[in-house]
């Protein structure tokens, strides 16, 4: 039952984080959940350093485990980064694009 509650809250946090997201006017965001254990940040960046992506900022919006990261990078890599993170086990982001 207590695993059950927080996953709930975690759940809701991510929510709570993807619903106050607004839209950059340059750059494509891509919202991400990850654990600590697995060097969370630095497996994100390693993944996408893989498909010649890098992005053009970062900041870390939730430091709890699981932390939750907002990459910024150009509209172009979006997709792929979004594809290769999901195929590398990520299942918990959002990507969004600029306003046009």
């Amino acid at each position: 039952m207590i695993s059950e509650r927080r996953a709930n809250k975690e759940v809701d946090q991510f929510y709570d984080l993807d619903q106050s997201l607004k839209t950059h006017l340059s750059k494509a965001q891509i919202l991400l959940e990850v654990n600590f254990e697995a060097d969370g940040l630095e497996e994100v960046l390693r993944v996408l350093k893989d498909i010649c992506i890098q992005p053009v900022e970062h900041q870390i919006r939730r430091k709890d485990d699981p932390m939750c990261i907002i990459l910024y990078l150009s509209v172009g890599d979006m997709g792929q980064a979004v594809l290769r993170l999901t195929e590398t086990g990520f299942t918990r982001l959002k990507g969004i694009n600029p306003r046009n």
